[in-house]
């Protein structure tokens, strides 16, 4: 079974954008945020092969005289599921572009800005499942890509932080709703439906955990509160203690009723709730000074 990421890069790997330089964005972040140099080539790998897939098409449209090769492996360690290798020849042209990254004029618009983005997610972006904790996050091996994915966020008003983990830069986001707008921006619509569905459930278990805790908690103090009432009663009734017609009445009532709450005690005897518990203090008064004679 995919996991929400997966599903979430399944989905993007399907988006094509009908604009040729917001395309050209998206190759720009896959090539640049997810590959690494190898002996006059780039590779780029990753598990998922629709995005292996979109990374061939959207090559192949815009340097088609250069064939990628592609190889799959099978990782060693965890899952052991198979990664594919995009090899890419860096010819003259290939290595032009890839330096149109550093272009004032290239990203200068918001879609090509949410274009690079798509791609850097799709090249090593994860999120979590909403069922859990809220985190997305997009890494990179070279610290100036990874905060160039940083000024790109901030600059479309996300809140992002930054960290090194061993060789990786990473650029995350943990707020909830900012990780629903980013894959909102990005394309991920039905990803967008799941998680707001997911994050509903998630409030309400949340708000009648706290109601069910609070009710818990009441009814535990209840019972305490009971339990204290009948021993200072029971010290009452064994030293035979004389007390008044309403104290008697009070005695009779938390007897024949245990697990009563005072609320509930007063009720029966249509007396207010402050009433009740003047007469429980003065049973405990009683009690005391019962048992220091």
């Amino acid at each position: 079974m995919a996991s929400y990421a997966q599903d979430v890069k399944n989905e993007l790997a399907r988006h094509f954008d009908d604009d040729n330089d917001c395309l050209r964005a998206e190759l720009l972040a896959l090539l640049t945020v997810g590959t690494k140099k190898i002996d006059g080539r780039i590779e780029f790998s990753i598990s998922n092969a629709a995005v292996a897939r979109k990374v061939i098409t959207l090559f192949k449209k815009f340097f088609p005289k250069i064939k990628p090769e592609v190889v799959t492996r099978r990782r060693k360690k965890l899952r052991k599921d198979l990664s594919y290798v995009v090899r890419i020849f860096l010819a003259d042209e290939v290595q032009n572009f890839l330096a149109e990254v550093d272009s004032p004029e290239f990203l200068k618009r918001t879609r090509y800005k949410v274009a690079y983005l798509r791609g850097a997610f799709l090249a090593t972006g994860t999120v979590n499942r909403p069922e859990s904790q809220y985190f997305l996050e997009m890494s990179s091996r070279n610290a100036a890509t990874a905060t160039f994915i940083r000024n790109l966020l901030e600059n479309l008003e996300f809140r992002a932080g930054f960290y090194q983990r061993k060789k990786f830069f990473v650029v995350w986001i943990r707020e909830a709703d900012l990780i629903c707008d980013f894959l909102g921006m990005v394309g991920a619509n039905d990803a967008v439906e799941r998680f707001e569905i997911a994050r509903n459930v998630k409030e309400i278990r949340k708000q009648v955990t706290c109601i069910v805790n609070l009710e818990t908690a009441a009814l535990n103090t209840a019972v305490d509160a009971a339990q204290r009432q009948i021993a200072d009663i029971k010290i009452l009734l064994n030293r035979k203690t004389r007390i008044s017609d309403k104290i008697k009445e009070a005695v009779k009532i938390r007897l024949e009723n245990p697990s009563c709450t005072i609320d509930e005690l007063a009720e029966k005897l249509h007396i207010t709730y402050n009433a009740m518990r003047h007469r429980f203090r003065k049973i405990n008064k009683l009690a005391h000074m019962s048992g220091k004679k």
